[in-house]
């Protein structure tokens, strides 16, 4: 781990590079640039609304405003997507940059690193707008108290508003990087020996998606008797803590934070471990 995060400062302006070159790479030629990353979430926002939302009903709660129904799922969208994309391209970085890793001495673990970074600058550009939805929401065109009833089992209403809990924002951020960057490692390494996990990982992650409450609220999920699948789903810990604090200014419950920091932690050596021990073989291996 040592030798990782040494190799890592060293080569700190070489991940700047890639970061930038990736960001730049994405958009180079395209007429609006940089505002697809904008696009992407807001298109893949109005698809699951539509199916969600509009065609199987889904909402949190009857005292939910559709607004407020529709901010959730967003938030949830541009944080999965931000998570889901730097484990997945990170799975395939060893074999896409093999004329690097063969020819040259190349230090392949910043690789991951500089995907995860990339994702997460799109990520924040996505919660600029849940910011922005929850300033307009909140306190400009603030959405009516409902006069629904809550019914037994669903969560009270809480308004969109902010709150001190905004200081927590920085440690989502690390601890969400932390977690994507140690499945990176033990991923993009285990790939070199077993190929087929490039075509499983999509799979996977479709399946993780769609197990996380991010387009049904997670009563849902209790009330059908399958509680252990939050109770085992570290993203379902991480995206409730983000809209704690994005959408209500809310401090999120400690133990479900302290367990995704453990298993964060966890993430990280177990699959920088297997990375740098696998290391020397990555030239054979490609």
């Amino acid at each position: 781990m040592f030798e990782l995060v040494s190799s890592l400062r060293r080569h700190k302006h070489l991940v700047r590079d890639f970061v930038v070159r990736d960001l730049k790479g994405r958009y180079v030629g395209s007429t609006m640039g940089f505002f697809w990353s904008v696009l992407f979430p807001l298109v893949n926002l109005a698809i699951y609304a539509f199916v969600f939302r509009l065609v199987l009903k889904s909402r949190w709660s009857d005292q939910q405003p559709e607004e407020q129904t529709i901010l959730l799922m967003f938030a949830g969208i541009v944080i999965w997507s931000a998570f889901s994309e730097a484990v997945a391209r990170a799975t395939t970085t060893l074999v896409e940059n093999s004329n690097l890793i063969q020819k040259v001495v190349f230090p392949s673990e910043i690789l991951p690193v500089y995907l995860g970074i990339s994702s997460w600058v799109n990520m924040c550009i996505g919660l600029v707008f849940v910011l922005l939805a929850v300033t307009w929401y909140g306190y400009i065109d603030p959405l009516p108290t409902p006069t629904v009833s809550a019914r037994p089992g669903d969560p009270e209403y809480v308004p969109l508003a902010f709150g001190g809990s905004l200081v927590l924002l920085p440690i989502l951020f690390v601890l969400q990087y932390v977690f994507a960057l140690g499945l990176g490692y033990l991923l993009s390494a285990l790939n070199l020996f077993i190929r087929d996990v490039a075509h499983l990982i999509g799979v996977f992650l479709m399946v993780w998606m769609f197990a996380t409450p991010i387009f049904y609220p997670p009563v849902m999920v209790v009330r059908a008797q399958y509680e252990w699948v939050l109770d085992l789903n570290p993203m379902y810990w991480l995206i409730e803590a983000y809209r704690d604090v994005l959408l209500f200014g809310q401090w999120p419950a400690a133990g479900g934070l302290l367990r995704f920091a453990l298993v964060a932690v966890l993430a990280l050596l177990i699959g920088s471990s297997f990375f740098q021990k696998s290391k020397r073989r990555f030239p054979d291996l490609l």
